[in-house]
């Protein structure tokens, strides 16, 4: 070999050698980038990572705190509606006990229309006899009012336990047939459903679960079928009694009012005791003021409109007055001897 190719071949070693060194430190420098480039994007997909975890995290937090939010905002939306609504819609009260005016509101007006009336007549009267004495009135009035009394009470007993006795009656009647004839009762309470209006599938739904209790299938069917309130059986005759003839002595006395004064008075003065017009002028005040009281008693128990309840009342106690002076008038024109100041 000649020096010439000598050297050229040594020229190309080294040449092969600084190339492979070149692409080893290349190579090396490669992997080192790709290691950097690796460690990177782990780091970037861990801080990636704990960004979505933050982010899901705080997503949470705003969700939790949009819920609650919500939830406030309801809150304070029914809130603000109960208070709205408050003055309109109200619990009912439920009363576990009748009051005493409520149940024996009938017995008071009839005994104290029937008292103020009948005693005003008695009055009226006496005073179109010229001649009859105060005395004379008040024993003929006192004796009226004690009877009237004694007989209005006994005719609220009476009354009262007719009707409890009527009530009692049918009870034992619809029990038997609910008993024994089930079925038939079952469609009369069918039908008086239908007829008001209820589909008859819905109806006859109602009634097998009605049915399913005897005793208070019998409670409807006294309601609906014969118009008997389930109070009635409970009732007191002679509470009833009671309390229309107490109601008839206090509003009948009213009238004799002035009458008893000014005799007590012409009594111990020792004046006479005829009668004066505007003794009777008086009593027509006061038992007009009575009657328009009643009224408006009667209507606050029944939440009605006082004026017009208390107008009624007076309307109702001038025409029963009238007819009963017009009858006196008609016997004195029947009967032109008869003298009723003896």
């Amino acid at each position: 070999m000649t020096s010439k190719a000598y050297n050229r071949l040594n020229i190309n070693e080294s040449i092969e050698n600084n190339e492979n060194e070149n692409g080893n430190e290349i190579y090396g420098e490669n992997e080192d980038l790709n290691n950097n480039n690796n460690d990177e994007n782990k780091n970037k997909s861990y801080n990636n990572d704990d960004d979505n975890i933050n982010n899901n995290n705080n997503n949470n937090n705003n969700n939790n705190n949009n819920n609650e939010n919500n939830e406030n905002n309801e809150n304070n939306e029914i809130e603000r509606s109960e208070i709205i609504l408050q003055p309109i819609i109200r619990k009912p009260k439920i009363e576990k006990k009748q009051s005493f005016l409520s149940k024996y509101l009938k017995s008071i007006i009839y005994g104290g229309m029937d008292g103020l009336v009948s005693i005003f007549v008695s009055i009226a009267v006496s005073f179109s006899s010229s001649d009859a004495k105060i005395s004379v009135l008040l024993i003929i009035v006192l004796s009226k009012l004690v009877a009237g009394a004694i007989s209005m009470g006994m005719g609220d007993y009476l009354g009262t336990q007719a009707d409890i006795d009527f009530a009692k009656g049918e009870r034992k009647r619809e029990a038997w047939e609910v008993e024994y004839y089930l079925e038939g009762e079952k469609s009369e309470m069918v039908e008086i459903y239908t007829k008001k209006g209820i589909p008859e599938e819905v109806a006859r739904e109602v009634v097998d679960i009605l049915s399913l209790n005897p005793k208070g299938f019998v409670d409807v069917m006294m309601v609906e079928e014969l118009g008997i309130m389930p109070d009635v059986e409970s009732q007191t005759p002679w509470k009833n009694g009671l309390v229309n003839f107490t109601s008839f002595v206090f509003f009948g006395i009213l009238p004799l009012l002035p009458y008893l004064a000014f005799l007590a008075i012409a009594t111990v003065a020792k004046i006479p005791s005829d009668q004066h017009l505007y003794l009777f002028l008086i009593v027509i005040g006061i038992t007009a003021l009575t009657l328009f009281l009643i009224g408006i008693f009667k209507a606050k128990s029944t939440n009605t409109k006082w004026y017009k309840s208390g107008a009624t009342t007076v309307i109702f106690g001038v025409i029963g007055a009238a007819a009963g002076l017009g009858t006196v008038e008609l016997i004195k024109v029947i009967f032109p001897n008869v003298d009723i100041s003896q």
